[in-house]
């Protein structure tokens, strides 16, 4: 076979397969990125709950969490585990009294994470 034609066909192939094995390892998201933490905590908004804490999009593997007042439609929590969700967030219209102004919908489940049971509580 003709070197000039074998050489450009090899690099095609090569780089063809290159391609497909990045797009496989990346996460398909389809809304948005929400880190849940293995625990809850009391937190006070219209009234007296527990809430989860929360990292979303940016802010995940920082070491600040956010209080996350609203339930996720189709999400089942169990303490010790730390779940990456892709969720859907829908604004609420018209907004009901003493709801919050968005609807979150599970997606998909990412990940679920066991967590050693000697890290701690803050």
């Amino acid at each position: 076979m003709n070197p000039h034609v074998l050489f450009p066909l090899i690099f095609l192939i090569i780089t063809t397969a290159s391609w497909s094995k990045e797009e496989n390892n990346t996460l398909q998201i389809e809304g948005t990125l929400i880190r849940v933490n293995h625990y809850k905590k009391d937190c006070v908004g219209l009234i007296e709950q527990e809430c989860f804490l929360v990292q979303q999009e940016d802010a995940i593997g920082c070491d600040n969490w956010s209080f996350f007042y609203d339930d996720i439609i189709g999400f089942t929590f169990i303490a010790g585990f730390i779940y990456d969700l892709d969720v859907k967030i829908e604004a609420r219209n018209p907004i009901p009294q003493d709801i919050g102004k968005y609807r979150y919908t599970l997606i998909k489940v990412l990940s679920k994470q066991k967590v050693e049971d000697s890290m701690d509580i803050i």
